[in-house]
């Protein structure tokens, strides 16, 4: 992580493009994944609903309803405690439907969130929903699973060739919803010129190894609409297990900095 540097006077304005897609796979038949691009607040987020009997569409889609009403706020303070609240309160609203719904009903959403400030990127998360960031040909993970299997990795116990297969692979410890005291980790990053960032959900993943996802990624002459199309074609292909769905978001420092 890069620390930020306040003795700097002057940071580096930044534009963004960005693509969005989601499917269901080839084995779901409902698609409980959800995602919101919010550029004129400058976030960015990924939530994938587990629950069943339509609750999941509902957690994931929470989510990504109240995220279209942030607003960015004057200082980067107000606006980072804002977010976590708004995530709060997609919390208090998944637990009140699952108390409609029945005794013992638990439902919830992993979610990971992209929110940038001047030069500065913030990547929010709970549950195994992902963010990377591709920078110099290289792809980097921004996020840690809160998973069982990640915790098995922490320990030593497996490495994470074994977790891709272990049997308890899609055991989620931390999501949106589960808990009414809410985990929400958070990570910061100073951007460079053409970062390229990545947010997923396991659906991706699962299916399509990093190694290829950094593969199809490294194609300058591809749009980011064109690399978002390769990336969930070839999860697809390769087995489609899962609701997938991919955010990308490139950040360019505008013209007039350079």
């Amino acid at each position: 992580m890069s620390v930020y540097n306040n003795n700097k006077t002057e940071q580096p304005s930044f534009k963004y493009s960005f693509s969005g897609l989601t499917d269901t796979g080839r084995v779901r038949t409902r698609n409980e994944d959800s995602f919101c691009c919010v550029p004129d607040q400058n976030l960015w987020v990924v939530a994938d609903g587990m629950g069943g009997h339509d609750a999941g569409d509902f957690a994931s889609q929470t989510i990504t309803e109240q995220a279209t009403k942030f607003n960015k706020q004057s200082s980067l303070d107000s606006s980072i405690l804002l977010l976590e609240e708004n995530l709060i309160h997609s919390n208090a609203l998944i637990r009140a439907k699952a108390e409609k719904l029945g005794k013992n009903i638990s439902i919830g959403s992993t979610v990971t969130c992209l929110y940038t400030w001047k030069n500065l990127a913030f990547v929010l998360w709970a549950g195994d929903s992902r963010a990377y960031l591709f920078r110099d040909h290289t792809l980097q993970r921004l996020t840690e699973d809160h998973s069982y299997v990640e915790e098995l990795v922490r320990m030593g116990k497996i490495d994470k060739e074994q977790a891709e297969i272990h049997p308890a692979a899609n055991v989620v410890l931390n999501a949106i919803g589960i808990d009414s005291d809410i985990r929400i980790d958070m990570e910061y990053y100073e951007m460079n010129d053409n970062d390229l960032f990545l947010l997923c959900s396991d659906g991706l993943y699962k299916d399509l190894s990093e190694e290829k996802i950094s593969q199809i990624l490294d194609n300058d002459r591809a749009s980011i609409e064109e690399l978002n199309q390769q990336l969930v074609k070839a999860a697809l292909d390769a087995a489609g297990s899962d609701n997938c769905t991919v955010v990308l978001i490139k950040a360019a420092i505008e013209a007039s900095n350079v």
